[in-house]
């Protein structure tokens, strides 16, 4: 009896441990840093994550803030605000970046390697018309807000587009990605720094007091 309760109360456990666990697989809240290098200068990124809200916070070498993106995943409403203006508006998807499948190799390779504490997996893909191939280095975890809000950012006109060849698949974040031409020679260059997973506030995913809007 005393083992039949023992395996009992560990399978309780297991259970108990499951339940919380599976939430934060299938949902992240949170930020992730990232630094872009060019063969001209280098730049930063935050991404924040809450739900359906995505906000995206461009700095430049110095780290003086360039542009905040605030992004609904659901309704696919972009606001654009300008730090230094302290003005914002609306930004309009127009599918301006889509790249043909014909156009688009994606190879799947089995390189694997540890980024920030998660395993990766390389994909590479090449865009012939864009004398471009790229190497993603993605994490084998679920970050279910990428797919949504990287098809949005590929519709608009915005420096903080970084993932333009990324492919069309589920949950995978490139923690390290390289672009070069198809002759080898380094464009573009961006990892991941930081990954913070924690609970956020609304209110940065809310227009800051005294910011105006203009239309465009």
């Amino acid at each position: 009896m005393v083992t039949k309760n023992l395996i009992l109360i560990k399978l309780y456990i297991l259970l108990a441990f499951t339940g919380y666990a599976e939430p934060k697989l299938q949902n992240f809240e949170g930020s992730i840093n990232l630094e872009r290098k060019t063969i001209y200068d280098t730049s930063f990124l935050t991404i924040q994550v809450k739900g359906k809200l995505v906000r995206m916070d461009e700095f430049d070498s110095k780290m003086n803030s360039v542009s905040i993106l605030i992004i609904n995943l659901e309704s696919e409403k972009i606001l654009a605000l300008s730090p230094k203006r302290k003005l914002f508006y609306e930004l309009k998807t127009n599918k301006i970046n889509q790249t043909t499948k014909e156009d688009t190799i994606v190879i799947k390779t089995e390189n694997r390697m540890m980024l920030n504490g998660y395993y990766c997996s390389l994909l590479r893909v090449k865009s012939i018309s864009h004398d471009t191939e790229t190497a993603f280095w993605v994490a084998e975890r679920n970050f279910p807000f990428f797919k949504p809000l990287n098809k949005i950012l590929q519709n608009i006109k915005s420096e903080i587009n970084l993932f333009s060849y990324f492919p069309d698949i589920s949950g995978q974040f490139p923690m390290l990605t390289v672009e070069r031409t198809l002759l080898r020679k380094e464009k573009m260059k961006i990892s991941v720094t930081e990954i913070n997973e924690t609970l956020l506030s609304e209110n940065l995913f809310k227009i800051p007091s005294g910011y105006q809007k203009i239309e465009q």
